[in-house]
């Protein structure tokens, strides 16, 4: 049998099909290629993220922005390969050289040296993301040679910033990558319970990507205030040297990074007044906090009182909180025990201290009292014709200067007077007497006092106990006679005398009622005759 030639028709076939085989294979591989890239890089953003903390670094910033940054990253790849100088970033409207940026005269080179920068505002101390929207910056070139600059977007239209704020998450790209340099960021705004950020410098000295920025942190201080304290008397309103108090915090004091700077009720500080009453405390973060005394000043009781502060300033409040100290004392007033008119010149004896004589307001105030010591109080002396009625009185001041939990002792003691009235009324109607000569002996027959009766009582005062008897116009009577007690109620004495008015009203009296009875007789007589007439 003799063998067939292929025909050119049949090799043209064959090497066809073993083309499209081979070219299926190629994109495959690619294909697997590709996705290895993918998968690499997707791992390398990952490892960023963990390295630099952004958990949420895609999600945050890559996801809603995305399209705007790939778009500027696929226009300057565009204008790269369009133009021979390399540029790119320049405006979209074509108004702009495409290979420069004019910033406020400072010309960048936008071209694929420029490097992508993700900005962070962190907590200083804490190194936390403070995370807070509307964080105002500024970028400049250089701070020294003082150039502003000016960044871009392109899409869908070209857009100027100057300023540039921070997103939620207290984070934010700047909008086109910039060149190879050194740059600051200048905080214009900071938020609240934060200081403005120093300006922060970065040099840049490799490209980079948006998948992989160069990072800046930019710190900021949280802010702190001092609370200033002022003793004074709280009679005198003079500067009271001394004591020490305590600060407390009265909520959960937590700055915007989330860290929780003090408890509520935990003790953040503690300081002592110096000689002129002035205190302060040591800087503490923005919050409400409550200041207690803890020791008081000498020869003063404690305040129990707590201040409440806010502090709620960006640098130090210059406010100062007064605090009234009360002087601990004991005060003593010294009245008279039947009219409580107060009685001036009693003397005092008192522990460790020299005696005192009460005022014109019946009062003695004890003051300089030593904390946690007893005294005693005497009432010595009291002007004639007073007598002393009351014994000796303890009090004791307790640590905290205080005297049975008050800074004042307040003492009401009475002297007396032993007081006679003398009321002599007629027998008659019981009115009191006048014109008659009264005498008051005492048991020794020795006239005390003597007056003329007005038609009033007599009050005697100054008398001392023991029996008294009266002589009334010169006549002596058992009725006349008391027994006067040492005790400050008023005694009475009140005694009926028969005066010559009550002889007349007598007589007077028998005349009527001796008339009255004549006329009835008379008229029982006249009726008896008109029956036996009848």
């Amino acid at each position: 049998m003799k063998l067939r030639k292929k025909t050119s028709v049949e090799n043209e076939s064959y090497w066809k099909s073993f083309t499209d085989i081979m070219a299926g294979l190629v994109l495959v591989i690619l294909l697997i290629l590709m996705l290895l890239l993918l998968l690499l890089t997707q791992m390398n953003d990952e490892e960023h993220t963990e390295d630099y903390q952004y958990e949420t670094y895609y999600e945050e910033h890559l996801a809603d922005d995305y399209d705007r940054y790939r778009h500027e990253f696929d226009h300057e790849n565009e204008n790269t390969s369009n133009d021979s100088g390399g540029g790119g970033g320049g405006g979209g409207d074509g108004v702009d050289d495409p290979g420069t940026s004019e910033n406020d005269g400072i010309y960048i080179d936008v071209g694929h040296d420029k490097t992508a920068v993700f900005v962070t505002v962190i907590d200083e101390e804490t190194k936390n993301v403070i995370k807070k929207e509307g964080i105002l910056f500024e970028l400049y070139a250089s701070r020294n040679a003082g150039g502003l600059m000016a960044l871009h977007t392109y899409y869908p239209d070209k857009v100027e910033y100057k300023q540039y704020q921070t997103t939620e998450a207290g984070t934010f790209f700047l909008p086109e990558k910039i060149t190879q340099g050194t740059y600051s960021l200048h905080n214009l705004e900071s938020p609240e319970g934060y200081g403005l950020a120093q300006d922060v410098s970065f040099t840049i000295d490799e490209a980079r990507d948006w998948s992989d920025p160069f990072l800046v942190d930019v710190p900021m201080s949280p802010a702190k205030s001092i609370i200033y304290i002022q003793n004074v008397d709280a009679q005198t309103n003079e500067n009271v040297g001394g004591s020490l108090y305590e600060v407390y915090a009265a909520e959960d004091v937590v700055t915007l990074d989330g860290t929780v700077r003090y408890r509520n009720g935990e003790k953040v500080d503690e300081f002592a007044c110096d000689e002129n009453g002035r205190g302060q405390s040591i800087q503490l973060y923005l919050g409400k906090y409550t200041v207690m005394q803890k020791i008081p000043a000498e020869y003063y009781a404690l305040n129990r009182t707590p201040v409440a502060v806010t502090l709620d300033y960006l640098e130090n409040d210059s406010k100062t909180y007064t605090v009234k100290c009360e002087k601990t004392r004991a005060e003593f007033i010294l009245r008279d025990e039947y009219t409580e008119e107060p009685i001036k010149g009693a003397v005092y004896s008192i522990t460790d201290k020299e005696e005192q004589r009460t005022d014109a307001d019946g009062k003695i105030t004890i003051t300089d009292l030593n904390k946690s010591t007893s005294y005693s109080v005497a009432l010595k002396s009291v002007p004639k014709p007073y007598r002393i009625s009351t014994e000796p009185l303890t009090f004791t001041v307790d640590g905290n200067g205080c005297i049975d939990g008050n800074a004042a002792l307040n003492v009401s003691q009475t002297a007396y007077i032993i007081r006679l009235s003398v009321d002599i009324k007629d027998m008659v109607f019981s009115n009191s007497v006048t014109g008659n000569r009264i005498k008051l002996f005492d048991s020794s027959d020795n006239v005390v006092e003597e007056w003329e009766a007005s038609g009033e009582a007599y009050q005697i005062e100054g008398l001392e106990p023991g029996v008294y008897y009266l002589e009334i116009n010169g006549r002596k009577s058992s009725d006349y006679i008391i027994d006067l007690k040492d005790v400050g109620t008023l005694q009475k004495l009140e005694t009926k005398f028969w005066t010559m008015w009550d002889t007349v009203s007598a007589a007077l009296a028998a005349a009527l009622f001796a008339l009255l009875v004549f006329v009835i007789v008379r008229i029982i007589r006249r009726i008896g005759k008109k029956k036996e007439n009848e």
